[in-house]
C-alpha cells in the first residue's frame, strides 16, 4: 500500500514537472514583439479615402503575423473609457478587415499639411523618418508656401 501511494505521488510530481516545463516553453515561444512608431503613419481603408487619419508617433504596434504577399499585421490596443460599445459575433473569425498604414510620401505630406492639424512634433518626426528625400521636402514646402499666399 505504501509503495502504491509513493508511486502515485512520484507520478503526480513527475507529471506536474512535465506540465510546468511545457508551459514554460509554450509561453517563451509566445513572446510579444512590439514596434514603437518613430513617425506617424497614414491610415487608409476603402471607406476612409476622403479623410486623413494618422497613427501618431509613439504608438505601440504589437506584431501579429506576416503574410507571403509581403505585408505584416500588427495590433493596436485602445482603451475606451466609460463608453460601452455594442459588440456582435463575427460570422467568420478568420475574416479580418484591417486598415492599411504607410509612411507619408510627398503627396501625402502636401495633403496632411493642407487638411490635417499636424503638430510640430509630428512634422519633425515625419521629416526625420527618411521616407522623403530632401528634394521632396523642398518641393512640398515650396508648394505649401505658395498655397498660403
Amino acid at each position: 500500500m505504501k509503495r502504491n501511494a509513493f508511486a502515485f505521488l512520484l507520478g503526480l510530481a513527475a507529471g506536474a514537472l512535465i506540465i510546468t516545463i511545457a508551459l514554460f516553453f509554450w509561453n517563451r515561444q509566445k513572446m510579444t514583439k512590439v514596434h514603437v512608431l518613430e513617425a506617424p503613419l497614414l491610415l487608409q481603408s476603402n471607406e476612409m479615402n476622403d479623410y486623413l487619419h494618422l497613427l501618431p508617433k509613439g504608438t505601440t504596434l504589437y506584431y501579429d503575423t506576416s503574410f507571403p504577399e509581403g505585408f505584416s499585421r500588427y495590433k493596436v490596443y485602445i482603451n475606451i473609457d466609460r463608453m460601452p460599445l455594442a459588440l456582435k459575433e463575427l460570422a467568420d473569425p478568420t475574416m479580418v478587415d484591417p486598415l492599411t498604414a504607410h509612411a507619408l510620401d510627398a503627396g501625402d505630406l502636401r495633403r496632411v499639411l493642407r487638411d490635417y492639424p499636424l503638430s510640430k512634433r509630428d512634422l519633425e518626426s515625419i521629416l526625420k523618418s527618411k521616407a522623403l528625400s530632401r528634394d521632396d521636402i523642398k518641393e512640398v514646402f515650396n508648394s505649401y508656401l505658395e498655397s498660403t499666399k
